[in-house]
């Protein structure tokens, strides 16, 4: 089968994350554990607001600051919010070959601040040709709904696309959609799957 068109997630697979970064930050910061910092940052009351897009960023921030009675400005915030970040260039250079035969989108649970970093820090971003977000769509994977938009924005059948993730669980969701999807291991390994399918990379 000739596939048209590669959705790709960004964390674990496009850029690489330092999750816990910010809150060894946070917690050296404060004198508090880990485990207590963490447990605010990533609170669903909190975060899965930010990821739908139903809360600024600065609604997160003032979240985080009062819960934590955190000492930072907003901007000190956003750049160790966004300081967790690092392309990854072997899958930089995967996507540089794929981009010129095929669509490349983003699929992506993530909030609008990491979301303007990468679209503009991170240089492999130039290759996407479309962006489907869930701060952007108020949707999150696993649910049915942000694949079916994203074959929608794409213009493609679900049989003509490729999903890439590495979290088992959202793989096995693409897959329920109809799409075919492998999980991401190492770009080496990506670049075998996608050979076995077919792929000129």
């Amino acid at each position: 089968m000739a596939y048209s068109h590669v959705i790709f997630d960004l964390g674990g697979v496009v850029v690489e994350v330092e999750s816990d970064r910010l809150v060894y930050q946070v917690a050296a910061l404060l004198g508090r554990s880990f485990e207590e910092v963490q447990a605010v940052v990533y609170h669903q009351e909190l975060l899965l607001p930010f990821e739908l897009g139903r809360i600024t960023p600065r609604a997160y921030y003032d979240g985080l600051r009062d819960k934590l009675n955190l000492p930072w400005s907003y901007e000190q915030f956003v750049r160790a919010w966004n300081g967790i970040f690092n392309e990854n260039r072997e899958v930089a250079t995967l996507l540089e070959r794929l981009h010129a035969r095929h669509r490349l989108l983003v699929l992506s649970n993530t909030n609008t601040l990491h979301l303007a970093h990468i679209r503009t820090m991170i240089p492999c971003a130039i290759f996407f040709h479309e962006w489907i977000a869930s701060c952007d769509v108020g949707l999150r994977k696993p649910d049915p709904e942000i694949y079916r938009l994203a074959l929608q924005r794409a213009g493609a059948r679900a049989g003509a696309a490729v999903y890439i993730d590495d979290r088992p669980e959202l793989v096995e969701a693409g897959r329920a959609a109809g799409l075919t999807a492998l999980r991401f291991e190492t770009a080496r390994r990506l670049e075998e799957d996608l050979r076995a399918l077919g792929f000129n990379v």
